[in-house]
């Protein structure tokens, strides 16, 4: 016994614990980013961020953080968390931008062995501009409204379908689920020019959706441990866990070589994305051929329809909750005398629609975790003086600035699209001073800079048009008021559980 307790065993552990206790204290003293508080465990490990983004909660979580250790939150051991919304501008620039850290990787595809990027999450900016070139003006607001009729198809399909199959006859509707279906049957119709069927048959053809999400259920916490991915979905040996874009890669490129047997045909209907991208091959001959279309293909079948069936989600709850917006929007509309299915035209400057839609993007954004990117090698000081060294991972999460309260105010946690309007005692200056700084953070749910979302305008065009049209036509309650969604933050964030009522609208 004497020899256990005083022997070499007693000595090793004593000395290996003396041995961890030094490395804290150095780690803690000498640490670049001693100065950065945060969650105690996040110092030593990313196991710990790690845990939070599989909960499905990190963008509550991170709120939190940065209320209680203040505006830059040391959130893992080379990675800074910043709520200032000042800092948009610098570390997501257009020019001479900061490139993206390790965290995209897990977002490459896997496909005959070899690790394909794609525009959302290469770190090589150049390599993105040199792609992005050639479509970056296919997606500016004129020219997407090119495509406002085939928004207008899926939009009379999918308020035919809720007239005829909850309307009509009182089915309860659980609104999460056919919002998504209208979001990727949309993003269908203008990619390709035919839909998914999610709309005409009810249901989540070919499990696009399912694998979609369980997909970005795996990234979100792998995606803090980027490392780790090289073990399971890309390790040469086994794939383990889901494949994060393999479905739609795949769907991508079964439509692509069809695509002049039974979409070539097309008479008089407006171009799709395809038939873009596809004419692109002859304009730009060295960087385009039917793979890189299909990399450009895949970004629509990923993420038009998550993103925006999100902000679609939380307008009707919001709505739902708050009578007194919902009865000013329907009056605006009501006003306005619109013909349907709503033209952008005609709805663009609806104060009201926009002010609902703006307070839905603020409060629930569709993605709500930390965009990050690497410090210049040079580092960065801080407004306050601190300084983080080049190499540094840094990042915003947009769930986290659209709660700032010096930019929306005290009641920054609440759904107000009153906020948006003007207010009485406010000069028209002031107004567009304050608005214009709401929006610039608000938007940043697209991201910023050079790597802002390709499809942002498609978004605000297709969601203004739904809520025009829906709430001319008919009136939507959660079954229960008291009700309260489920959420899942998986880089999209994915709410579930949205037992809503439709009704015919009875004109006053």
């Amino acid at each position: 016994m004497d020899f256990l307790v005083h022997g070499p065993l007693f000595w090793a552990v004593i000395c290996a614990v003396l041995c961890c206790i030094a490395i804290i204290i150095f780690w803690e003293l000498f640490s670049p980013l001693h100065a950065f508080p945060g969650p105690p465990a996040a110092r030593y490990t990313n196991i710990w961020r790690a845990l939070v983004a599989a909960s499905g909660h990190v963008d509550q979580t991170n709120i939190e953080w940065h209320r209680t250790y203040g505006s830059a939150v040391r959130v893992a051991p080379n990675t800074i968390s910043i709520n200032d919304p000042e800092l948009i501008r610098t570390i997501y620039a257009t020019k001479n931008p900061w490139p993206k850290s390790d965290m995209y990787r897990p977002n490459d595809v896997l496909i005959n062995g070899v690790r394909l990027s794609n525009l959302f999450n290469t770190q090589d900016n150049d390599w993105h501009d040199t792609y992005m070139n050639p479509i970056r003006s296919l997606w500016t607001m004129t020219k997407v409204l090119d495509m406002e009729s085939l928004i207008d198809e899926t939009l009379n399909r999918f308020t035919t379908k809720l007239g005829a199959k909850f309307a009509d006859v009182g089915n309860k509707c659980m609104m999460d689920e056919w919002l998504g279906y209208f979001a990727w049957d949309v993003m269908a119709n203008i990619s390709f020019g035919k839909h998914y069927g999610f709309i005409d048959e009810e249901k989540d053809v070919k499990n696009l959706i399912v694998d979609s999400t369980k997909g970005l259920y795996y990234f979100a916490p792998i995606s803090q441990i980027p490392w780790l991915d090289h073990l399971l979905d890309k390790n040469p040996i086994k794939r383990i866990g889901p494949k994060p874009t393999l479905t739609g890669v795949n769907y991508a490129i079964d439509v692509v070589t069809t695509y002049n047997r039974v979409l070539g045909t097309r008479g008089d209907r407006a171009e799709n994305y395809l038939d873009k991208y596809v004419k692109l091959k002859e304009a730009h001959p060295k960087i385009m051929d039917d793979n890189q279309v299909v990399n450009y293909l895949m970004l629509n079948i990923l993420a038009g329809g998550d993103t925006t069936s999100s902000t679609m989600r939380a307008v009707v709850y919001y709505l739902s909750k708050n009578t007194s917006a919902y009865r000013k929007l329907i009056s605006e509309l009501d006003a306005a005398n619109l013909s349907l299915p709503a033209q952008w035209k005609d709805i663009r400057k609806l104060t009201y629609l926009d002010a609902v839609i703006q307070e839905a993007l603020r409060i629930n954004p569709g993605i709500a975790m930390i965009f990050e990117r690497v410090a210049p090698q040079s580092g960065f000081t801080l407004p306050d003086g601190r300084f983080i060294p080049g190499g540094t991972a840094v990042g915003i999460n947009p769930a986290v600035t659209n709660r700032n309260v010096d930019v929306f105010g005290q009641d920054a946690d609440q759904f107000n699209p009153d906020r948006w309007l003007k207010k009485d005692e406010e000069s028209d200056e002031g107004f567009r001073d304050r608005c214009r700084k709401m929006k610039d953070v608000a938007s940043f749910v697209f991201g910023g800079g050079n790597r802002v979302c390709m499809g942002r305008n498609l978004a605000i065009l297709e969601i203004y048009k739904l809520f025009a049209t829906l709430y001319s036509l008919f009136d939507i309650e959660l079954v229960n008021n008291n009700h309260a969604w489920k959420y899942h933050n998986a880089w999209f964030v994915y709410q579930y559980n949205i037992p809503m009522t439709v009704s015919r609208r009875v004109k006053a």
